[in-house]
């Protein structure tokens, strides 16, 4: 059948009869999906995709890492080898203070009672000999408090317990002996051996507070934030809270 200006395509019929014309036809859309047939089961939804941690979304990125990509402006926490966080240097050197003040609260008590007697005595001839006796006795309370408190196995002084850290083995992240906790602090403070010696001990304890000036300050220029006393030892500091 022939329409108005030619054959019509092939399904189709002219307007006179009992079809439609070609403005009548509609094609089908082309994105359009055919409805799922009855009794058909709905696939499940889709799982969220993971966060950009690895995790779920939303979640936050492990300790001591940054976001994925953050390379500028962010340094990652260093840990032991454990994963525990080291010990801030203002942290370690506030704990020291706080345990050389009770040190010295003591130091200057024996003192005290030393010049007191001396001054009702008829001569100072016995004044040196007690004083040396004093440094003596501080001297071995000190190296005592420091092997016993840090060598323990909390190995926390009063101090260190203040600030919430702790020393710890630098291979096995457990606690340190006495015996490396007294000579740890004698590494870092030389006057409680060297106040023994007579007549030279307080020139020598001098040196000695200049030595352990520098040895206080080594843990800022330490990746992992030991002191000379730690490397000698095989020790680090933690927080642990």
């Amino acid at each position: 059948m022939a329409g108005p200006s030619g054959p019509l395509p092939p399904g189709l019929i002219d307007t006179k009869g009992a079809g439609t014309t070609m403005s009548d036809f509609t094609p089908p859309e082309p994105y359009e999906q055919a409805p799922p047939p009855p009794g058909a089961v709905p696939p499940p939804p889709a799982a969220p995709p993971p966060g950009p941690y690895g995790g779920a979304p939303g979640s936050a990125p492990p300790f001591g890492q940054g976001p994925p990509g953050a390379t500028y402006g962010f340094a990652p926490v260093p840990v032991d080898s454990q994963g525990r966080p080291l010990a801030e240097w203002w942290q370690r050197l506030l704990g020291i203070l706080i345990d050389s003040v009770m040190i010295g609260v003591v130091y200057w008590i024996l003192l005290a009672i030393v010049i007191g007697s001396s001054l009702h005595s008829e001569s100072f001839s016995h004044f040196g000999v007690k004083l040396w006796l004093v440094e003596l006795i501080v001297g071995i309370a000190a190296i005592a408090y420091f092997a016993i408190l840090g060598g323990s196995e909390r190995g926390q002084t009063v101090g260190q317990m203040a600030l919430g850290i702790a020393v710890r083995d630098v291979n096995t992240g457990g606690a340190i002996t006495p015996q490396r906790s007294a000579v740890r602090m004698i590494i870092l403070f030389p006057w409680m051996v060297l106040i023994w010696i007579p007549f030279v001990g307080g020139i020598l304890t001098i040196l000695g507070n200049i030595w352990g000036l520098v040895c206080g300050l080594s843990p800022l220029w330490n990746d992992n934030r030991q002191g000379y006393h730690d490397i000698a030892q095989k020790t680090t500091v933690i927080k642990v809270r």
